[in-house]
């Protein structure tokens, strides 16, 4: 059944949902630790995933029922906001591990940084296709792509990956795969030329290849300093430093060590505070896109997506009765903000800021 309430029902609903009080368990323990950095985790949450709950619902007191998703929610929005939870649930793992640190922890950490990665993109994706879907618009590289930039692309991945593929033979006994398009290309059409786009592939490119190296290869050296410091290779450096020998001779030379080593927990640190600064910037554009579509728009598509039919406002209608020219001026400028205070973004304030609603 098509669940019937108002703009202003959803809008009020989500204005008091925060990770800390409505959040699943993962979400309610854990918040904290996204909330400086990644803020925009939970914004995409409360606008564009409470909605697809039963929080919704005014009947419902049960808080573990409450979370459940509501019937007639289509199959790709569902698919979405799992992945979303999912990549917070990784950089959760990510994190314990980081604080609580076991014998295989840098390894473990930096699988669970790939895996955060990976769903990222997924989740890039698939709300990109979904509001493509919404706006009557198609992708192009998944669906109108012409025989010669298809070609275009296979001449990109040959000069990329071809000259690997010997040594992929010999040692996993298959090629590089072969995906085109590739997600990335999608996420390419959907960033265009963003700055923010450039700088996550940049960054998550050396992550994955640091993960590969530690994952699939021999266990890399390591150099424990007086004071039992642990240091390992940078990221930008870790194929010089696939065999042991080559280690133990950077351990002899003090330059090398200071340019090439790092304290391993300070780099596991580092990088997934960047990762999340990064994230956080990649949000804006489907918060962005999705607040338009939702509550400005109130697209067709989206909406049946969501299976929500809205019923009109009362302050609809008394808006559409009051022409503009009708009200005071005083009154619209009792409304306006002091000249000197500088406006923030309250849904990023409020976010950050639980208590304050």
């Amino acid at each position: 059944m098509t669940h019937k309430t108002t703009l202003e029902n959803i809008k009020n609903i989500i204005s008091k949902a925060y990770f800390c009080n409505h959040g699943d368990a993962y979400e309610q323990l854990y918040w904290t630790f996204v909330k400086e950095r990644f803020p925009n985790c939970e914004i995409f949450w409360k606008n564009f995933i409470v909605s697809l709950t039963k929080r919704i619902e005014h009947n419902i007191n049960d808080p573990n029922e409450r979370m459940r998703i509501r019937e007639g929610i289509s199959d790709d929005i569902g698919d979405a906001i799992f992945i979303h939870h999912s990549m917070f649930v990784n950089l959760i793992y990510a994190y314990d591990h980081l604080q609580n640190f076991r014998i295989s922890s840098f390894e473990d950490f930096y699988t669970h940084l790939g895996s955060a990665c990976d769903l990222a993109e997924e989740f890039l994706l698939k709300t990109h296709l979904i509001i493509l879907e919404c706006k009557s618009q198609r992708s192009e590289t998944l669906q109108t792509l012409s025989k010669n930039d298809f070609i275009k692309l296979a001449e990109e991945w040959y000069d990329r990956n071809y000259s690997k593929t010997y040594d992929n033979y010999l040692k996993k006994g298959k090629p590089p795969p072969l995906k085109l398009p590739s997600r990335k290309n999608v996420l390419d059409e959907c960033f265009e030329n963003m700055e923010s786009w450039k700088r996550y592939k940049r960054f998550t490119q050396k992550i994955r290849e640091y993960r590969n190296v530690i994952i699939h290869n021999a266990q890399i050296g390591r150099i424990i300093t007086i004071g039992n410091i642990v240091l390992v290779p940078k990221k930008e450096k870790i194929q010089n430093y696939k065999k042991l020998s080559n280690v133990f001779a950077a351990q002899q030379n003090p330059k090398t060590l200071n340019e090439d080593f790092i304290n391993m927990k300070e780099q596991m640190a580092l990088d997934i505070g960047n990762l999340e600064i990064l994230l956080n910037d990649l949000w804006d554009k489907p918060i962005n896109d999705l607040k338009k579509l939702f509550f400005e728009d109130k697209n067709e598509i989206l909406l049946n997506k969501y299976n929500i039919d809205l019923i009109k406002d009362a302050s609809d209608e008394k808006q559409k009765e009051t022409p503009l020219s009708s009200i005071p001026y005083d009154s619209i400028e009792k409304q306006l903000p002091s000249s000197h205070s500088k406006q923030t973004d309250s849904s990023i304030s409020s976010s950050t800021n639980p208590n304050k609603k």
